[in-house]
């Protein structure tokens, strides 16, 4: 790569090779600060030296003005704009190893959740049993341990989920300083837990992911 490369060129020839950061950039849906940091090794690579990450951040605000609403993802958007949104606050997670005393007790909890009609997710990753579910609930069986408190999204799709929908998500997140705890999908339904405090930027990212089709359908149609 040519050393005589500017920044700003640097970070336009990284922006416009990513449909996600065109996509991003053009809707306002990415936290420049986190995505400056992100690329910069790529930057510092193809400009050859240590660039500052401000400098970069200028960068991706220059470009992000020349670009109109930009959807290169309009099959997981639209599944989005139609998607049910539910919300789980004061969930904890608890994590049991593997044993048989202890998938008896695992057991026991499931029935009473299932009895509560509470949401919840039990995970077995072969070594330990991962239950998520309402705080009361995990400090029940686990009550001497310090428990984080998380929120869970659950979206829901009327059909099958898009291919690609979690990397997506999983980006959009990454991109605004957003790292969920899991993102798991399951049949028609995909559920993020994050940090209780992150919940609201969450929701807030998925919402404008959501009016993004309208919009677009709008702009198509002044056009």
């Amino acid at each position: 790569m040519s050393r005589s490369l500017s920044i700003q060129q640097a970070v336009r020839i990284i922006v416009e090779e990513n449909p996600l950061y065109v996509t991003l950039l053009s809707s306002g849906l990415v936290n420049l600060s986190a995505l400056a940091r992100s690329i910069k090794p790529l930057v510092d690579s193809m400009v050859g030296k240590d660039t500052k990450v401000f400098t970069i951040v200028k960068a991706l605000e220059r470009i992000s003005m020349n670009y109109k609403l930009v959807n290169e993802y309009p099959d997981i958007v639209k599944a989005l704009s139609m998607a049910e949104i539910i919300t789980y606050s004061g969930m904890g997670e608890v994590e049991i190893l593997l044993t048989e005393e202890n998938m008896d007790r695992v057991a026991k909890l499931r029935d009473l959740l299932t009895a509560a009609k509470v949401q919840f997710i039990i995970l077995n990753d072969g070594n330990k049993m991962h239950v998520i579910a309402p705080l009361m609930y995990v400090m029940h069986v686990c009550a001497q341990a310090k428990i984080e408190e998380y929120g869970m999204v659950r979206i829901m799709f009327a059909e099958k989920a898009p291919v690609g929908i979690v990397t997506f998500l999983v980006q959009v997140m990454k991109s605004n300083q957003i790292t969920a705890k899991h993102v798991l999908r399951y049949d028609n339904d995909i559920y993020i837990v994050v940090e209780r405090e992150k919940t609201p930027l969450l929701l807030n990212i998925i919402e404008r992911l959501r009016t993004m089709a309208t919009l677009q359908l709008t702009q198509q149609g002044k056009q």
